[in-house]
């Protein structure tokens, strides 16, 4: 579906002037004579992106704004100020209100199409780390749009040692930024680099300066910083005062999040640095955000090991990296003995505490390489790369112990409760069968250690006990 865009304007000529240089980008275009018929359209039609003029007489554009900002209807939405061409003052007053960015009414035809994009990609970028769908926004995991408190790191790279002289000057001190102030000579070429080596955040937000003289290395400098793994966790606002509209678009295109091409002007610089880091500081929430959600879905919530989501496509890749290597592996499915009477006589909490005590003892005596993961109710596989048939055995009748020397001891009970596993135990390696298979072999074990009195391992298929060397001497000869 192509992007929506409404346009809000009581101006008529101005109306049909800013559809026409939207028309050929295949937009969906809707129009709203008033700020009220704007709200009011929100009811039933969701645009992307809503441009405002900056003189409208049924509402200030300012209010309009912050209306729309507290809005939930429009919560997502990207807001863009026309105003009138060379228009400078009140610009920042206009981004603090709420506006994404603003707009000269005869901006270069290319510079503008440019803006849009990158205005685009950001919602894009956003849009793909947001999680979709009603059912899955989780309580925990959205941030609030509007402000994240703290101190921010920034970077200033000037032209030249004079200009970052004066940017020192104009803008040290800045609440909520903790700022250092570079130029271009402080920089190799090719290097990349906006802060010192060794600063663990090296992108934050950027504010690049382009001169005349320089802007073919300043835009290298862009398109290195933009080409680089950790993009997301950066913004970049290039001064360009006096850049020609092909230096604008090019700036743009090659991942700028704002450029400024008029005169200095402190206040809306600092205004769009504000911006800019809210935007990253929600891009980085929303990044923890799915990082958490995606660890969560592979997480046994009351045990804290791995569940079977996890495990199992592990156990395919350790399987695949054994075959590849030529080496071995053992498979280990553990189940806890007599647990529902546990459930029954004690109650279920008195349950949960029993399955979190068995995946600490299990847990403290693997190594940090095996694999732990609660398959079951009281069933957990654990999965030991590079270890043998026989060490596997001893690794498994270790754990039996471990747990029968440790009985849980609870305040509201009379004795320590005693509790005791029965393993199931299986090799892989050198291709031999598949993890589905070694699941099986497996639990067929475990079934055997259960039926044999439980408590202890049980091997499938069985190990074959070593020859004493005298026996095969004999044989030989």
């Amino acid at each position: 579906m192509p992007g929506r865009i409404l346009i809000v304007d009581d101006n008529v000529t101005r109306r049909i002037s800013l559809a026409a240089r939207l028309s050929g980008a295949f937009y969906e275009i809707q129009v709203a004579c008033t700020a009220l018929e704007a709200l009011e359209l929100l009811d039933h039609w969701q645009p992307g992106m809503i441009l405002i003029a900056d003189e409208l007489e049924s509402m200030p554009t300012g209010r309009l704004l912050r209306r729309l900002r507290v809005d939930a209807r429009a919560a997502e939405v990207t807001l863009l100020v026309v105003t009138a061409p060379g228009a400078h003052l009140g610009r920042s007053g206009l981004l603090t209100a709420g506006a994404d960015d603003v707009i000269a009414r005869n901006e270069p035809q290319e510079v503008f199409r440019a803006r849009m994009r990158a205005q685009q990609r950001a919602r894009e970028v956003m849009n793909t780390l947001k999680l979709r769908g009603n059912d899955l926004r989780l309580p925990g995991l959205s941030e609030s749009r509007a402000r994240f408190p703290g101190v921010a790191r920034a970077s200033f790279i000037a032209p030249d040692a004079a200009t970052a002289r004066d940017w020192r000057r104009a803008f040290e001190g800045l609440p909520g930024f903790r700022l250092e102030f570079l130029d271009m000579g402080e920089l190799r070429e090719g290097s990349g680099r906006a802060a010192p080596p060794g600063q663990p955040d090296r992108s934050g937000l950027l504010v690049l300066g382009l001169a005349p003289d320089n802007e073919g290395r300043g835009l290298r400098l862009l398109a290195e910083m933009t080409n680089r793994s950790d993009r997301l966790e950066q913004e970049i606002l290039v001064l360009a005062p006096g850049a020609s509209p092909y230096t604008q678009a090019q700036a743009y295109d090659i991942g700028a999040g704002a450029v400024m091409p008029g005169p200095f002007d402190a206040a809306e610089i600092a205004a769009r640095m504000r911006l800019l880091q809210a935007r990253l500081a929600r891009r980085r929430a929303l990044r923890r955000a799915l990082a958490e959600s995606l660890r969560a879905s592979v997480t046994d919530p009351l045990t804290g090991l791995h569940n079977r989501r996890f495990a199992l496509p592990r156990l395919a890749q350790i399987s695949q990296a054994a075959a590849m290597r030529g080496e071995g592996f053992a498979v280990l499915v553990a189940d806890l003995d007599h647990f529902k009477a546990v459930n029954d006589r004690y109650g279920h909490g008195t349950g949960d505490i029993v399955l979190q005590w068995v995946a600490q003892i299990l847990r403290r005596n693997l190594r940090n390489e095996d694999v732990l993961a609660r398959i079951g109710g009281e069933e957990f596989l654990a999965i030991l790369p590079g270890v043998g048939p026989e060490a596997a055995r001893q690794i498994a009748g270790g754990l039996c112990t471990r747990l029968r020397e440790a009985p849980l001891e609870l305040p509201e009970l009379e004795a320590p409760l005693p509790l005791t596993i029965s393993v199931g135990l299986t090799t892989g390696g050198a291709g031999r069968r598949c993890p589905e298979e070694l699941i099986a072999d497996a639990d067929r074990a475990l079934y055997a250690a259960k039926r044999a009195g439980r408590d202890q391992v049980v091997c499938h298929p069985p190990l074959t006990p070593p020859q004493p060397a005298i026996r095969r001497a004999e044989a030989r000869g």
